[in-house]
């Protein structure tokens, strides 16, 4: 999912999982109608993993071990499985080493795969990522990349991202593409399509119009 900063994407997110209420219509997750009955929008939820853009409104345990555990006691595990599945997720997210650390002694973006790994403790069907890939160096995007890819070959895990980064939508969105422009879609289709449609390439702006700019300078 794409579009210009402000268009909606985050506000769409917010909306599949429940987090903000509809002012109109119903959404459907897995054929389930979103709803804020508490245990049935509980039920749906545990298909479900959100990753906030700011891995700070996520994290908040005294350390990365007692945050990620803290879903998968939601669903009523047994400590052993508990244990098991928090190192499980520590291991694929690389930051086994540090489960006794505070997340406020991580970086931003150890602290970004710790937001992931309290979701893949939960073992969703849906993973929804709110610029997975923001503010991250090109080392971080790397490993954030190669994480996610081994999950979703591993697995069968679907992944919901938004981006307003062409780079990410061409490179790695494999399937759709949804753009956004004020709140209101304006292009629902495959991702080949999208990025011929000249409609979001005028909303988007030109990667070649900036390079051009910056060449200009040096002319």
């Amino acid at each position: 999912m794409t579009g210009n900063n402000g268009s909606g994407k985050t506000t769409l997110l917010r909306l599949l999982v429940g987090l903000l209420k509809p002012e109109s219509g119903t959404i459907k997750i897995f054929n389930k109608t979103l709803t804020r009955d508490k245990q049935k929008l509980w039920e749906i939820r545990k298909s479900i993993g959100f990753l906030f853009q700011n891995p700070d409104d996520q994290l908040f345990a005294p350390t990365i071990e007692e945050d990620i555990g803290f879903g998968a006691r939601n669903l009523k595990l047994d400590e052993e499985e508990v244990k098991e599945r928090v190192n499980w997720a520590l291991k694929a997210v690389d930051l086994l080493e540090f489960k006794e650390y505070s997340p406020l002694n991580l970086s931003w973006g150890q602290r970004k795969r710790a937001a992931l790994a309290g979701l893949l403790v939960m073992k969703p069907k849906l993973l929804i990522l709110d610029e997975p890939f923001a503010n991250l160096d090109f080392k971080s995007i790397y490993n954030h990349l190669k994480i996610l890819e081994q999950l979703r070959k591993d697995n069968d895990i679907t992944i919901i991202f938004t981006t307003h980064n062409l780079f990410f939508v061409e490179h790695w969105a494999n399937n759709k593409m949804i753009f956004l422009d004020n709140g209101t879609i304006v292009f629902d289709g495959t991702t080949k399509e999208g990025l011929n449609n000249s409609n979001v390439n005028e909303l988007l702006g030109s990667y070649d119009d900036i390079l051009l700019l910056i060449k200009k300078r040096h002319i």
